[in-house]
């Protein structure tokens, strides 16, 4: 450690011995060109990453609609045959016969 002191004692400061030069103001461009270039990337991938949630939530209430119109398609078929079926055992006259494919939903879109 001595030899060390005695040799920092013994060096005359010069100021243009001790800049950066060239080498370290590239090395500082790089450095933020690099940083600039990261911090692009980032934001590219989290705006990507947020459009992949909404449509992930788009997607599953589309899914969550669509389950519980076919359930309440089915419960109200599942209503309405029984009540068919109890009219029809009855002998009641003049009630429709209900066919499959003859519902409301069966026909041709507009």
């Amino acid at each position: 450690m001595e030899t060390v002191v005695r040799i920092a004692e013994d060096t005359e400061f010069d100021p243009n011995q001790v800049t950066p030069g060239w080498e370290g103001f590239a090395a500082t461009g790089a450095m933020a060109v690099c940083i600039i270039l990261l911090g692009f990337l980032l934001v590219r991938r989290l705006r990507r990453n947020a459009y992949r949630v909404e449509a992930r939530e788009r997607i599953a209430a589309e899914l969550a609609e669509q389950e519980a119109a076919a359930a309440g398609t089915a419960a109200g078929a599942a209503a309405g045959s029984a009540a068919t079926d109890a009219a029809g055992a009855a002998g009641a006259p003049g009630t429709p016969s209900v066919e499959p494919g003859s519902g409301r939903d069966s026909g041709p879109r507009a």
